[in-house]
C-alpha cells in the first residue's frame, strides 16, 4: 500500500483518553500499530511539549513535575487535567513513550518523527482573563489556567505583545529575544541527545506568531540562524546515532504569509534545514487553492511538499461547515495539485472515538486511486492564518449587487465569478454545485443563471448524500446551517468538468443579500468498500 500519510499524535490524546493499562509497553505498540496497519501512513509525528515538555527533561518544567503527593488532590499539577495522572504512571513505571513509539515506528518500517511546538500558547488567553478579573470557564477552560510555564509567568518582558492582554498570540515568547531562543534551542539539544529519531519537526503553527509585531522581517534573520544550529545539532546527532536525522517544518501554506510572518523557507532549503515542508492552516480550515506548484518551483527538488488536510471549510470568518468529505476533497486536491502527500493534525482522537472512521481515513486519502472510491466535497475557502495587518483573502460573502462597476477586474459588472479546485477528474462519479444565499428572495434565486466552465448549468433536486461523519450537532447535509438562507443545486455534467481549476459564472439580478457560500460535491457511482 503506497504511504503518503503524516500523522500528528498531539500533547494530550494518548494520556487523555487512553485508560491506565495503556501505559505500558504493550499499551504504546498498539497505539503506532493502530495508525500504520492496512494503512497509508508513512510517519507519525509525536508532540513533545506544550510550553512544558512531555517527557523527564532536565532542561524544561514537564508537565507533571510540580506534583506533590502530600498535597492531595487540590493542586496546580492535578487540575491540569489531560491525562496528568496517566502522565505520572509512566513515570511511575519508568516508561519513556517517545522513545518506545519512536521503536515501534521502526519496527513498522515506517517514519518516527518528533514534533516540537515552537510556541505553544494554551491556556494564555485563560490566563489573561484571569489576569483581569474577568471569568473563566469552569469546565472546559479551567484546565487552562494551569498550562503556562512557570518561565512564561515570569518573565512578562519575552512575549511577543506584554502591553496586551488580549488574545493568547499576544502572550507568545517573542524570537527576536536572545533569552527566548536559548530557551527553545536547549530543548532541540536535549531531544537530539536522548531520542533516536528519524526526523524533527518544527511546528511553527503552534501558534504562528514568533516576534514582536513589525519585527518580523528583522526577525527572520535571527530565525535563519537558529535554524541552522538545529542542523548543526542534527549533523551531530546523525554521528551518535548512525543515520541521516531529517527536518520538518509545519508553516503557512501561502508564501506571501510565510514571509511576512518571519518565516523563509528558501534560505532554509538553501542551507540544508529543510527536508520536509507541512503547508498548513491553525484552524484546521481546508485550502483548496494550493501553491503547491509555486513552492516547488522556488524549492526546487530535495524537499518533500505535504499539505494539512481536515474536515472544516471556513468560506469566511463567519460561515463555516464540518464534515469529513471536505478533508477527501482537500486531500484529491493537494495530490492533484503535485503534494508528495498529506497531513493530518487533530485527528487522532478519532482513535479512541471513532475508530472505524479514522481508519477508513488512513486507507483511503493518501492517494488518487483510493480517493475515487470516497464522497468529497470542494468548497470556495480562505486562509486561515495570516500576517497580522495583511489581507484574508476570503471571496465569500459576495454581495448580488455590485457594490461598483469597475472597481475590481474579477468582478467588472454583475456576473459573479467563482474559482472552484476540484482537484483531479472523476472517473465515475456524480457532481453537484451547491450554492447558499443568505438575505435573497426565493423569486430573485429563480432569476440566477449558472454557467460551468461558459457551459449553461440547470437546477436540481438535492443529491441523495449522507456524510460518513458522525460529529454531533450537524445535521445530515451540513447545508442547513444558520448562516443559510436558501440553498440552490446545479447538476454539473461530467465531461464538463476539468482538472484542478473549474469557474463558475452567476449572472445574478441586482437585488439585495449575498452569496454566501459555494462547492462541489462528488458522489462516487461505485460503492465505498
Amino acid at each position: 500500500m503506497e504511504r503518503t500519510i503524516y500523522f500528528n499524535e498531539d500533547n494530550h490524546h494518548f494520556y487523555g483518553k487512553h485508560p491506565p493499562e495503556d501505559m505500558s509497553v504493550a499499551g504504546l505498540n498498539r497505539l503506532v500499530d493502530f495508525y500504520v496497519e492496512d494503512t497509508q501512513v508513512a510517519g507519525i509525528m509525536f508532540c513533545v511539549n506544550v510550553q512544558r515538555a512531555l517527557f523527564p527533561s532536565k532542561v524544561w518544567e514537564t508537565f507533571w513535575g510540580d506534583y506533590d503527593p502530600a498535597l492531595g488532590e487540590d493542586q496546580p499539577a492535578l487540575k491540569r487535567g489531560h491525562g496528568i495522572h496517566n502522565h505520572l504512571l509512566l513515570r511511575e513505571r519508568g516508561l519513556d513513550q517517545f522513545e518506545i513509539w519512536l521503536q515501534r515506528c521502526r519496527h513498522h518500517e515506517v517514519e518516527g518523527w518528533l514534533s516540537m511546538r515552537m510556541n505553544d500558547c494554551h491556556g494564555l488567553k485563560e490566563t489573561f482573563l484571569h489576569m483581569q478579573n474577568q471569568a473563566v470557564d469552569g469546565g472546559e477552560a479551567e484546565w487552562a489556567l494551569h498550562w503556562s510555564s512557570e518561565f512564561w509567568r515570569q518573565h512578562p518582558e519575552l512575549r511577543r505583545a506584554p502591553y496586551r492582554l488580549e488574545r493568547s498570540w499576544e502572550g507568545a515568547f517573542d524570537y527576536g529575544k536572545p533569552e527566548v531562543r536559548a530557551h527553545h534551542m536547549a530543548l532541540i539539544k536535549e531531544l537530539f541527545e536522548r531520542y533516536d529519531m528519524y526526523g524533527l519537526e518544527l511546528d511553527w503553527m503552534r501558534w504562528g506568531m514568533h516576534f514582536a509585531p513589525g519585527h518580523e522581517q528583522s526577525g527572520m534573520q535571527l530565525l535563519n540562524e537558529f535554524i541552522r544550529e538545529v542542523r548543526r545539532l542534527a549533523d551531530a546527532a546523525e554521528k551518535r546515532w548512525g543515520h541521516p536525522i531529517k527536518l520538518a517544518h509545519r508553516v503557512p501554506a501561502h508564501p506571501e504569509s510565510c514571509f511576512a510572518l518571519g518565516f523563509d523557507p528558501l534560505t532554509w532549503k538553501r542551507d540544508g534545514c529543510l527536508d520536509l515542508l507541512t503547508l498548513s492552516s491553525f484552524t484546521g480550515s481546508n485550502l483548496y487553492e494550493l501553491p503547491v506548484p509555486i513552492w516547488r518551483a522556488m524549492l526546487g527538488d530535495g524537499v518533500k511538499i505535504i499539505s494539512h488536510v481536515g474536515e472544516l471549510a471556513h468560506a469566511c470568518p463567519s460561515v463555516s461547515m464540518h464534515e469529513y468529505e471536505f478533508l477527501c476533497g482537500a486531500a484529491a486536491n493537494a495530490l492533484e495539485a503535485g503534494a508528495d502527500g498529506v497531513y493530518f493534525f487533530n485527528q487522532n482522537y478519532r482513535e479512541t472515538g471513532e475508530p472505524d472512521l479514522l481508519k477508513h481515513l488512513l486507507a483511503h486519502v493518501g492517494s488518487l486511486d483510493t480517493l475515487e472510491l470516497c464522497q468529497r466535497r470542494h468548497a470556495v475557502t480562505y486562509p486561515s492564518i495570516n500576517a497580522p495587518g495583511g489581507p484574508m483573502h476570503n471571496v465569500l460573502p459576495v454581495p448580488l449587487t455590485v457594490p461598483e462597476i469597475g472597481a475590481n477586474f474579477a468582478r467588472m459588472e454583475q456576473s459573479i465569478s467563482l474559482r472552484i479546485f476540484t482537484g483531479p477528474k472523476p472517473t465515475s462519479a456524480v457532481a453537484t454545485l451547491i450554492l447558499g444565499f443568505k438575505g435573497v428572495s426565493e423569486s430573485a434565486l429563480d432569476e440566477l443563471e449558472l454557467r460551468w466552465n461558459t457551459q449553461v448549468i440547470e437546477l436540481c433536486e438535492a443529491p441523495d448524500y449522507t456524510s460518513i461523519s458522525k460529529t454531533q450537532g450537524h445535521q445530515q447535509h451540513g447545508w442547513n446551517n444558520a448562516f443559510v438562507d436558501s440553498i440552490r443545486f446545479y447538476t454539473i455534467p461530467s465531461d464538463w468538468i476539468q482538472v484542478g481549476s473549474n469557474l463558475v459564472e452567476c449572472l445574478a439580478p441586482a437585488v439585495p443579500g449575498d452569496l454566501v457560500w459555494a462547492e462541489v460535491l462528488f458522489l462516487p457511482e461505485v460503492a465505498n468498500d
